[in-house]
């Protein structure tokens, strides 16, 4: 029984320019593009004492929710195994690219596997919630650029076809709730998070025994190993 209300029937008839956007956006919850966020975030904040006294804890911890996410999205959809709407893994190259940007443009609005939850909705959540945490003032215009990230990402999803509605609200849920609870049992402190993290990724080969699931655990471990050989 399908999860979807009609929505993807209704994207299917978007213009061929708001999926190639679409799918540009959704580069934001991709994990390298979060990978080389935190990076660039490190270095912006490394340089300002007025945003963080703490850049490198801040970061690595950012660093350990996205590994987090990532290991627990794997083992849930391989927990409730429900397939993306239909199309998602196909896409018509629009005519005004040329035929040698076919491999770059599907892999920009395709996605395989199973959907439930969204993973990019996940871990946008956990991850630029996590910042907005760490570097903002306590006022709440300050959170609304992450917000704002985390939404059009996740309508991003939506939009590519990749994804049910359901599936990405289950996601942002899903990252608050990973968010809070890190932060209570962690503290924000790279250690734990990196341990937890890695746990997830142990779970997460189990489940799904895949290479991605394999790689959450060696760059937990290394994590971990580098935030402890740091601060001898």
């Amino acid at each position: 029984m399908s999860r979807g209300f009609g929505e993807i029937g209704v994207i299917k008839q978007l213009p061929e320019s708001i999926i190639a956007i679409a799918g540009l956006i959704t580069q934001l919850g991709d994990m390298w593009f979060v990978v080389l966020w935190i990076i660039g975030t490190y270095w912006i904040v490394s340089r300002d004492s007025s945003i963080t006294n703490t850049p490198l804890q801040d970061c690595s911890y950012l660093f350990a929710l996205a590994l987090g996410t990532s290991a627990l999205t794997m083992s849930l959809k391989h927990v409730f195994m429900l397939p993306r709407p239909p199309g998602a893994t196909t896409a018509m190259l629009p005519a005004w690219l040329p035929a040698s940007s076919k491999p770059v443009y599907e892999s920009l609005v395709t996605s395989g596997g199973f959907g439930f939850p969204s993973g990019h909705a996940l871990k946008s959540t956990a991850v630029y919630g996590g910042a907005a945490l760490l570097f903002t003032k306590r006022d709440g215009q300050n959170y609304l650029v992450p917000a704002a990230i985390v939404t059009i990402v996740a309508l991003s999803r939506v939009v590519l076809g990749v994804h049910y509605v359901v599936d990405i609200l289950t996601g942002i849920l899903l990252g608050l709730l990973f968010l809070v609870g890190m932060n209570r049992l962690t503290k924000a402190d790279p250690r734990p998070a990196f341990v937890v993290s890695t746990l997830l990724g142990l779970i997460a080969v189990v489940l799904s025994q895949s290479y991605t699931s394999v790689l959450v655990v060696v760059a937990g471990g290394l994590g971990l190993g580098s935030w402890e050989y740091s601060h001898k």
